[in-house]
């Protein structure tokens, strides 16, 4: 099992530049042993302020280890990147044009799921090819903003998804939470990652929070658990809750 360390502040503000800070400390760790380092995005509330963070603490991270970092997406609706359901969408606006615009990041080191395609399976077959190219299939920080009932990415409790470990990503067809047709990174990823990042932040998610720290409960029931299962690195939980 994995060492956890807790990020805490009731301030979002604090929290949000504490957790960079523990993000770019990771990423600065990674560049010395690894040419590509690929961090997964989610979407939701609970990284809006970490995302606008890296943005404004960019300068915290030099330029060239910037260059290192591929993003792709812990998960992503099928919607196009213009709609306001888009997991890439949210990230775009938040620090990732800035990034581009300002030459840190090179567009070909962001890897957008193509929420519009028509042909889901092709795609999501293109993109695990994409990751396998990039770094061999390794995500090796996975971002994950928890659910209410513990769910990371679309990997919802007690659910098939939670099983099936031979893909990096999986496509959902009726995820239990809408909009129904999502991809996701799979439990094998967040397993065979290197420091995976889990924001647990409002009153609504203490309940997730409790059984993330309680010992015995099982990643079927509570699926943010599999960031504590890798055998190497460490799990960063990031929370403004006491």
């Amino acid at each position: 099992m994995r060492e956890v360390k807790i990020i805490e502040s009731a301030d979002r503000t604090e929290l949000a530049v504490a957790a960079v800070e523990h993000f770019f400390g990771v990423v600065e760790e990674l560049s010395g042993s690894t040419e590509n380092i690929v961090v997964s995005l989610p979407g939701g509330r609970s990284v809006q302020d970490f995302f606008s963070c890296l943005s404004d603490k960019h300068g915290l991270l030099d330029r060239s280890t910037w260059k290192k970092i591929h993003f792709f997406w812990t998960d992503e609706r099928l919607v196009s990147p213009g709609s306001p359901e888009s997991n890439y969408g949210i990230a775009a606006r938040l620090f990732l044009k800035k990034m581009v615009s300002m030459g840190l990041v090179d567009e070909n080191q962001v890897h957008r799921f193509p929420g519009e395609t028509s042909d889901v399976r092709k795609a999501l077959e293109e993109y695990q090819t994409e990751l396998e190219r990039v770094s061999s299939g390794v995500v090796h920080v996975p971002i994950l903003g928890v659910g209410s009932d513990g769910h990371v990415g679309s990997l919802f409790p007690r659910r098939p998804e939670l099983l099936a470990d031979e893909e990096p990503f999986l496509f959902l067809e009726d995820s239990p939470k809408p909009p129904s047709k999502r991809v996701t990174i799979s439990p094998r990823v967040i397993r065979e990652s290197c420091c995976p990042f889990l924001f647990f932040l409002g009153e609504e998610k203490r309940s997730a929070y409790e059984c993330f720290e309680k010992e015995g409960t099982t990643f079927r029931d509570c699926p943010c658990r599999l960031a504590l299962s890798g055998s190497r690195g460490r799990c960063y939980a990031v929370t403004d809750l006491d």
